[in-house]
């Protein structure tokens, strides 16, 4: 999924059919330098992914069971722009 920041934030739900471990979380903002904040929140509104002061592309192994509608956050970028959001899934 692609969106672009504005004053700071992007937020994208995922499809409701999403069900499977996320294995791989990958971001890729347009420059390098940008620094943001992450979380993905579940259906329940609970945040179950968070990382903070991420600086250029992030890839993060993990064993993240997602279901339903989650939401995925970018928050406190330093530049209003494109990011792309990969969840890498294993159903």
């Amino acid at each position: 999924m692609t969106g672009t920041a504005s004053s700071g934030a992007l937020s994208k739900n995922t499809v409701a059919a999403l069900q499977g471990i996320a294995r791989e979380i990958i971001i890729s903002p347009a420059t390098f330098t940008t620094q943001y904040n992450f979380t993905i929140t579940n259906d329940n509104s609970l945040t179950i992914f968070s990382s903070d002061s991420i600086t250029g592309d992030f890839i993060e192994e993990t064993a993240l069971p997602l279901r339903g509608v989650n939401t995925v956050a970018i928050t406190s970028a330093t530049v209003d722009e494109l990011f792309t959001i990969a969840l890498v899934l294993e159903e």
